[in-house]
């Protein structure tokens, strides 16, 4: 295991294998369970893989699976300061703006109440 990408494939293959279990279940006439049952099950049977899958991996294996965690909390992190910064950044430009369109609009309203007095007159 050394990619997030490998990582994600055996995700994705065990959420299948679950998801084909629990439709074989369906299909054999059982009565579906009530959402919080089910997801009491989900829950339970996440446990028991996640732990299976961990027992048999060896401590190399963890350390890299930790490592790559950790590098991506990291990543996200990261991007999430930057896009907090870039939101204010455009909050701040926003506001400007906002200032701007209303100052645009004074200045023609008083720029037209005068030409408009001056041809009257």
């Amino acid at each position: 295991m050394s990619t997030l990408e490998e990582l994600d494939d055996l995700d994705r293959r065990d959420h299948d294998d679950k998801k084909d279990g629990k439709d074989d279940k369906n299909k054999d006439g059982q009565a579906p369970a009530d959402g919080d049952a089910e997801m009491k099950d989900t829950e339970q049977e996440e446990d028991d893989v996640l732990d299976e899958e961990i027992l048999s991996l060896s401590t190399q294996e963890i350390l890299t699976r930790k490592r790559l965690l950790e590098n991506d909390s990291r990543i996200m992190r990261s991007e999430f300061q930057r896009l907090s910064h870039e939101k204010a950044t455009m909050g701040e430009k926003i506001k400007d703006n906002n200032e701007k369109i209303a100052n645009n609009r004074y200045v023609s309203l008083t720029t037209t109440t005068h030409s408009a007095g001056a041809c009257a007159g």
